[in-house]
């Protein structure tokens, strides 16, 4: 980590602190599909992630690795997720068809430090969602005490130098619901309901809505068409308002990652002045009701997807891991059970103040 660190230079670092682009979209086929519910997301980041693949089995002890008083759980359900740096879960699926995708966000503030209130490090915050509820519903029902304030803080730690670690959280069920989930002003402050099917990095979600308020009545003769947060909110709730129905997996997937392809960010951009803009490196799609996760790089043009069902995420099953680095990537093809292997997990890095 000392290496990567050293690696980036101060430039670099205040590109990345403005440069994640990443979009997320949840659509929904017809009843002839079984309302079949597909979640997809790009990650943009101007550096590579250095992701694997791990599948967890449920029966986990957890802890929140955030000093004194950190959050404990054991882990009720199985899941399959991508890390980042294998530090951290950014992305994922849950045995019951949970799926959350962590997004940055540059004006996010988890507050001061409340040792009174137990608290998790922002490298598992995904993970404690995958590993405790089972809809959007359940999980909202969740997050505050009486008084209205949140059960938990959420601290965060730099993985990059100079460079703030600062996310939100999009959370969809198998039902189509979603729940988006912000640390603003030190509060962490929810936005519920099915209607919330887009979410882009930055602004903060009202704005978004907002957004989408503008452009929504005029979309059909005139949309923004830069790579900025916004403009790519506006594009990918137009589409998502018109794509077409899907008649089985095959074709809700593809509607899926048309709509996420259309908005992502070709690598490394030449010929504009954006340099705050960073190139789409993979993405995901999650089918809630097949429990299927497909995963897709964006710099190597390979295409692979992971049936949960294949594998023992009990209690009683093992860990599994599929590196994505250094690997020769014609072996990251089609189905990848077999090539995971068992691994411990990787160490959620520690947030202790």
């Amino acid at each position: 980590m000392s290496n990567f660190k050293s690696f980036v230079p101060l430039v670099l670092q205040f590109f990345i602190l403005q440069a994640s682009a990443c979009s997320r979209v949840a659509y929904t086929s017809g009843a002839q599909d079984g309302n079949r519910t597909i979640i997809g997301r790009s990650m943009d980041w101007l550096i590579p992630t250095n992701s694997s693949l791990y599948a967890f089995p449920a029966g986990i002890q957890r802890n929140g690795r955030a000093g004194n008083n950190s959050v404990q759980w054991i882990s009720k359900y199985g899941s399959v997720i991508t890390t980042a740096y294998d530090l951290a879960s950014v992305d994922g699926m849950n045995t019951e068809g949970l799926v959350v995708n962590m997004l940055y966000l540059a004006d996010g503030d988890y507050g001061a430090r409340n040792s009174s209130k137990p608290a998790m490090s922002l490298s598992l915050w995904l993970q404690y969602f995958l590993d405790n509820y089972a809809t959007a519903s359940e999980a909202a029902s969740d997050l505050y005490d009486a008084n209205g304030e949140a059960k938990y803080q959420v601290r965060s730690k730099e993985v990059v130098q100079g460079v703030p670690s600062l996310q939100h959280l999009s959370i969809g069920d198998a039902m189509g619901d979603n729940l988006i989930l912000e640390w603003i002003d030190g509060k962490l402050v929810s936005h519920h309901s099915k209607d919330y099917t887009v979410m882009t990095n930055e602004p903060q979600f009202t704005q978004q809505l907002a957004i989408n308020d503008y452009w929504s009545p005029i979309s059909n003769s005139s949309l923004p068409g830069t790579d900025r947060p916004a403009d790519r909110f506006a594009r990918l709730s137009h589409y998502r308002a018109y794509v077409p129905v899907a008649t089985d997996m095959i074709s809700a997937v593809a509607n899926t990652a048309g709509m996420i392809r259309a908005v992502s960010v070709p690598n490394e951009p030449t010929g504009i002045s954006t340099p705050n803009i960073s190139p789409t490196l993979w993405r995901t799609y999650s089918d809630t009701l097949a429990k299927t996760y497909f995963w897709e790089s964006a710099t190597t043009a390979f295409f692979f997807w992971t049936d949960l069902s294949q594998f023992d995420l009990s209690k009683n099953g093992t860990i599994m891991r599929l590196p994505l680095m250094n690997v020769d990537w014609t072996r990251r093809v089609g189905d990848m059970k077999a090539n995971f292997v068992k691994a411990p997990s990787f160490n959620f890095l520690e947030c202790d103040s």
